[in-house]
């Protein structure tokens, strides 16, 4: 018997257990991908042993338990191989490893093959909220959110960072040791983001180091500066997926967005030669006042591409507490006319098991996963909690290491032991399960960047999106 992961599966082998992963929670799939979502399982340090002896090629049954042999020693070696088959033989049956009677019968079925297959009728939407699986078994450093360059070539109306700071773009030497510290962490995914992360001159080396260290990738990207040669790397990490942001099917809407002209054709045109690779994406819809009488074409045209797209219908204040994009966010009507076009477009049960998973969270619990499991680095190498704190600075990687700011930051440590008590008006209301405590946004929309404060707009937000849930048939 030939055991090896399966191609977008990882394992991590940590000190006392060992953890397994389809990166379902990091990663994008397409609407006509139908295996099933394996999610994530912790084993004993046993397994772990037995797990690290898997990997993308072939290995016999035979070198397995030979393997194992030098290091439990004394255990009967037949006892050793009908453990280790039976073991190994779980997970074969979850689907997280491919086995067969001989080398070349251990093989998967892949993504393009997939895209053959008829699709599934059932349009599976989602939703970005960061307050979804805040809660889990075992804390540790999981995932780094990279902006490898802020500099961009659109100007989206709406984006959290001021145009004035898109000036800057990583050093390529304190990329690869963040990434390569980050591996010795044992961490599982990175996000390179922008701006415009293709902008960056060594975004192939970029992406060609992370499938190297079996990293699990995501690539923020508008996609109009999408190369054969980029696009040639990109397709050569089965762990790499790709989103990008449409606004509208209507070029003049959404380059009114993004202040480019022509920017429709081109992301369009990325986004389609990604797909035609089988490259996972993800479209991410925000709704403004420009967009929101064509965002559900947005979604139309993803369903038909089997390609999920991300709505939020409230965009968030920039980092430099002016709120001037907020002069792009909709008002209350405006919104529920969004959330009815959620609702419809079959929302509704993703929007409700989210609210009973908000509900659930105790008053003792963490606010939310703000550094419990990842962080972002600036293009300068600062280090912040979360997307769009940028001015919350935890750390500096110029001048300390990732395991010396994960472990050691005093800063770090408060933002972890921050729990939903904090929040004395939040942990009771009746719209609990329809807000996020979000101190991100606080912080952002108020002028004085008080993480504590809740802006009452997004509580009669959260208060219209309860009732509406709650009526709807």
């Amino acid at each position: 018997m030939y055991y090896k992961l399966r191609r977008d599966v990882l394992f991590r082998n940590y000190k006392e257990y060992g953890l397994i992963t389809d990166i379902s929670e990091y990663g994008y799939r397409m609407l006509n991908d139908t295996r099933p979502v394996l999610g994530e399982e912790f084993v004993s340090q046993s397994g772990a042993v037995m797990l690290s002896m898997i990997g993308r090629k072939p290995i016999s049954i035979n070198e397995i338990v030979n393997n194992l042999s030098k290091i439990f020693i004394g255990v009967d070696i037949q006892t050793l191989e009908d453990d280790t088959k039976e073991f190994l033989g779980y997970f074969c049956d979850k689907g997280y490893l491919c086995y067969g009677d001989k080398e070349e019968d251990c093989q998967e079925q892949l993504f393009k093959d997939l895209k053959e297959a008829p699709a599934d009728n059932t349009f599976v939407p989602i939703v970005d909220d960061c307050g979804k699986n805040i809660i889990k078994s075992k804390d540790f450093l999981r995932s780094i959110h990279v902006e490898i360059a802020n500099v961009c070539n659109e100007r989206c109306v709406h984006c959290y960072i001021p145009h004035k700071d898109k000036i800057n773009a990583i050093d390529s030497n304190l990329f690869y040791r963040i990434i390569e510290e980050g591996r010795d962490m044992n961490i599982i995914h990175v996000t390179l983001s922008g701006g415009e992360p293709l902008l960056h001159k060594d975004i192939i080396g970029f992406l060609k180091r992370c499938r190297e260290l079996d990293l699990s990738v995501n690539v923020l990207s508008n996609l109009t500066l999408l190369t054969d040669e980029i696009l040639e790397e990109m397709v050569k990490n089965p762990l790499l997926s790709v989103q990008t942001s449409i606004y509208s099917l209507n070029s003049l809407v959404h380059d009114q967005i993004t202040q480019l002209s022509g920017s429709l054709e081109k992301t369009l045109n990325g986004l389609k030669r990604v797909l035609d690779a089988g490259i996972p994406a993800q479209i991410s819809c925000p709704v403004l006042k420009q967009n929101k009488d064509d965002f559900s074409e947005v979604i139309e045209w993803g369903r038909k591409n089997s390609t999920s797209v991300a709505i939020e219908p409230v965009i968030f204040a920039s980092y430099d507490h002016t709120g001037e994009n907020l002069a792009n966010r909709l008002n209350l009507d405006e919104i529920g006319k969004a959330i009815d076009c959620q609702l419809n477009e079959g929302y509704v049960d993703i929007l409700k098991g989210i609210a009973r998973e908000k509900e659930s969270i105790k008053p003792d619990d963490p606010a939310c996963s703000i550094c419990r499991y990842s962080f972002c680095v600036s293009a300068i190498g600062t280090v912040y909690p979360c997307v769009g704190w940028t001015t919350n600075i935890v750390g500096d990687l110029n001048t300390e290491s990732l395991y010396e700011v994960w472990n050691n930051s005093k800063k770090i440590d408060e933002l972890r032991n921050i729990k939903k008590r904090d929040f004395p008006e939040c942990v009771d209301c009746k719209d609990r399960g329809y807000c996020n405590v979000c101190m991100m946004s606080n912080s952002n929309e108020n002028p004085d960047g008080d993480a504590f404060r809740i802006n009452k707009f997004h509580c009669k937000v959260a208060e219209l999106k309860h009732k509406k849930l709650s009526i709807y048939k």
